[in-house]
C-alpha cells in the first residue's frame, strides 16, 4: 500500500525543507527592502522637492525654497539610505510558528469580526458629523470612536501578524483585510488621507515582507493606482480644487515640508521643552496631568504636548483658520532643533538603520508584526511629520501585545488543565 501524501511530505528530510523555506524567506527580504527605500524616496519627492520641480521648471515663479534648503534634505536622505543598508547580525534559522501566536492569531481573528459592525456604525457617525463642515473645521474623532477604531486595528494586524495564508487561506486574509480598511475609507473621505493609509499601507508592508505579492507590470500599476487614489481620491470627496488652472501646483505646495524647514531654523523654543523629548515620551509621561511641557489652547484642545507640530501650528495660526490639521512637520527639522547639523546627520543614520530592523523583524512571523508595520507606514510620512511620530506608539503597542499574549495562554493552561484525560473531573470521578 503507498503512503498518503501527508506521510511522505512528513518522510522528506528536514534540512531541504529549511533551506528552499529560507531561500524564499531571504529572496522576499531583499526585494521588498528595495521597495520601501523607493517608496521613502517618493514620499521625500512628494512632500519635499515636487513643489520646487512645479515652481522652477513648470509654472516657472520663484521657488520660496533654496539651494541650500534642498541640498541639505538629499543629504538627510543619503545618510537615511546609508543606514538602511549598515550591516547588523540576525537570526537566518525558521522556526515554525508556535502554538501560542497561532492562537493569538486566532483569537485576534475573532475580535476583528466582532468589533467590525461597531467600527463601521461609528465610521458613518464620524463621517456624518464631518460632512456638515469645512474640511479642516470639525471636531476631532470622539475619543470612543478612536479608541474602537485603534482597537479594531490592533486585533486586526495582530491577526496579520500571525497570519499564515497556506494555513488559513487567502480569504480569510482578504476578508480581514476588507475588515480593516473599510471602517477608515468611510472616514477618510471627509477626513485626512493618513486615517486610511494606516490601514492599507502596513497590511501591504506585511505582504511585500512575506513574499505573498509577487512584482510584475500588472502588481506595479495596481500598486501606482492604490497610491493615487490615497492622495487624490480624499481631496476630491471633501471640495479640495485639484484639477483647476493652478490648483495642481498650490495643492502639492500645500503639502511641503521644505519651507517649514528653511523658515523655522532659528525656532525660539525658550519657552518650551525639546520637542523632539516630549514627543518620544508623550504616550509615556502623562504631560497634560503633569502640567509641564504642554500647550495651553491648540485648536480648542487644552494642554496637549508640545510637539513640534503643535509648536509650528500655534506660531502661525492664520495660515491654516485654526483647523487641527496644523502645519504639519519635518523630522529634518526636529533633529536640526534637537541638536543642529550633527544631530540632523547621525538622526537620518539611525532612522534609516532603525527602519531596517523593522524591515527585518516584519518579515517573520510574529504578533508584533503588525507594530514593525505601523512604524514603517509613520516613516514613509516622516517627510512631512516629526520623527519621534515612528516610535511613540512602540511601547504601549508592545504592552497590549504581552497582554494579549498573556491572556490567551492563561486560557489555554484552563482549558487544557480541564480537557486532559489526567485533568480535575477525571481524577474526581476515578475517586468516586
Amino acid at each position: 500500500m503507498k503512503p498518503s501524501a501527508n506521510a511522505r511530505r512528513n518522510c522528506e528530510p528536514a534540512l531541504p525543507r529549511y533551506r528552499r523555506a529560507l531561500s524564499i524567506a531571504q529572496g522576499s527580504k531583499t526585494y521588498g527592502r528595495l521597495f520601501f527605500l523607493m517608496a521613502f524616496l517618493f514620499s521625500c519627492f512628494l512632500f519635499w522637492w515636487l513643489p520646487s520641480v512645479l515652481f522652477r521648471f513648470i509654472v516657472h515663479i520663484p521657488d520660496p525654497v533654496n539651494n541650500a534648503t534642498i541640498v541639505l534634505s538629499i543629504a538627510g536622505l543619503a545618510l537615511f539610505i546609508a543606514g538602511f543598508h549598515l550591516p547588523m547580525p540576525y537570526r537566518t534559522v525558521l522556526e515554525d510558528t508556535p502554538t501560542i501566536t497561532r492562537a493569538c492569531g486566532d483569537v485576534a481573528y475573532k475580535a476583528t469580526v466582532f468589533l467590525f459592525p461597531a467600527a463601521l456604525m461609528a465610521a458613518l457617525y464620524v463621517m456624518h458629523t464631518q460632512s456638515q463642515t469645512i474640511y479642516g473645521s470639525a471636531s476631532p474623532i470622539p475619543r470612543p470612536c478612536q479608541a474602537l477604531f485603534y482597537t479594531h486595528l490592533f486585533f486586526g494586524f495582530a491577526y496579520f501578524g500571525a497570519a499564515e495564508p497556506r494555513r488559513d487561506g487567502w480569504q480569510k486574509v482578504a476578508w480581514t483585510t476588507a475588515m480593516v480598511t473599510l471602517p477608515r475609507l468611510i472616514v477618510s473621505l471627509h477626513g485626512g488621507r493618513f486615517f486610511l493609509a494606516q490601514a492599507i499601507i502596513p497590511a501591504l508592508l506585511i505582504a511585500i515582507a512575506r513574499g505573498w505579492i509577487r512584482f510584475s507590470i500588472k502588481r506595479t500599476a495596481q500598486l501606482t493606482a492604490l497610491v493615487l487614489a490615497i492622495v487624490f481620491v480624499p481631496p476630491l470627496t471633501r471640495g479640495d480644487a485639484i484639477f483647476g488652472q493652478g490648483d495642481m501646483v498650490r495643492f502639492f505646495a500645500a503639502g511641503s515640508s521644505l519651507r517649514l524647514f528653511q523658515d523655522n531654523q532659528n525656532l525660539d523654543l525658550s519657552d518650551y521643552c525639546d520637542p523632539l523629548l516630549v514627543s518620544l515620551t508623550a504616550k509615556l509621561i502623562p504631560w497634560n496631568l503633569i502640567g509641564a511641557c504642554v500647550l495651553d489652547d491648540y485648536a480648542g484642545l487644552q494642554h496637549m504636548p508640545a510637539t513640534l507640530d503643535r509648536i509650528l501650528t500655534v506660531n502661525d495660526p492664520a495660515s491654516f483658520d485654526g483647523t487641527t490639521g496644523g502645519t504639519g512637520s519635518n523630522f529634518l527639522l526636529e533633529l536640526f532643533l534637537f541638536g543642529g547639523l550633527p544631530a540632523l546627520l547621525l538622526g537620518s543614520l539611525f532612522f534609516g538603520f532603525s527602519c531596517s530592523r523593522f524591515w527585518v523583524w516584519l518579515a517573520r512571523p510574529s504578533l508584533f508584526a503588525g507594530i514593525w508595520a505601523e512604524c514603517l507606514t509613520r516613516a514613509l510620512f516622516a517627510p512631512r511629520n516629526d520623527l519621534s511620530y515612528v516610535y511613540e506608539r512602540i511601547p504601549s503597542l508592545c504592552v497590549a501585545t504581552w497582554v494579549l499574549i498573556s491572556a490567551v495562554t492563561a486560557m489555554r493552561f484552563i482549558y487544557l488543565g480541564y480537557a486532559t484525560p489526567a485533568g480535575p473531573l477525571e481524577r474526581a470521578g476515578g475517586a468516586a
